[in-house]
């Protein structure tokens, strides 16, 4: 319902006022709900840069269209905007699809760099031990080594069912 313009000047206000975190959830939706304009890549990207020399905390949501296939970080070429990149990716995994959550780029420090499962829950989110037999996610491909011992998590699940 907001021009580029306009959504910017409420953004400013916002952070005039003391607004510390904004999120944007997510970059597709913000491409396709401002009106006029052509080149809605470019308003983040200036969006971003006055946020992040305001210093305020960033959250920018980047749905990928594809559940498979290749992997890509962002659609939008935005990722020279983030400090930290996480990913959600699904698998599948003994009949039944998973999530994975990952960190590519933490900017200026060390970070785990551990694939764990992801688990939202009627309790919260819940955030698995690593998952070392997956490989593969980053390639669209993930495959599992059942070589591995499975987790107590993954047995409990599986005799649930």
């Amino acid at each position: 319902e907001y021009t580029v313009g306009e959504f910017e000047h409420l953004v400013r206000e916002a952070v005039t006022d003391g607004t510390e975190v904004v999120m944007i959830d997510g970059s597709q939706g913000f491409q396709e709900n401002l009106r006029g304009l052509d080149n809605t890549t470019g308003a983040l990207l200036r969006i971003g840069r006055f946020l992040r020399a305001a210093g305020v905390s960033t959250i920018l949501v980047n749905e990928v269209h594809n559940i498979t296939g290749d992997f890509h970080a962002t659609e939008e070429r935005t990722s020279n905007l983030a400090d930290n990149i996480m990913f959600l990716r699904h698998v599948e995994y003994r009949g039944k699809v998973r999530k994975v959550i990952g960190t590519l780029k933490m900017r200026t420090s060390d970070f785990e760099r551990s694939l764990r499962e992801l688990e939202i829950t009627a309790d919260g989110i819940r955030v698995g031990e690593p998952l070392p037999q997956l490989r593969g996610i980053l390639t669209g491909t993930p495959e599992w080594n059942d070589t591995d011992t499975a987790s107590k998590h993954d047995v409990d699940n599986d005799e649930q069912t």
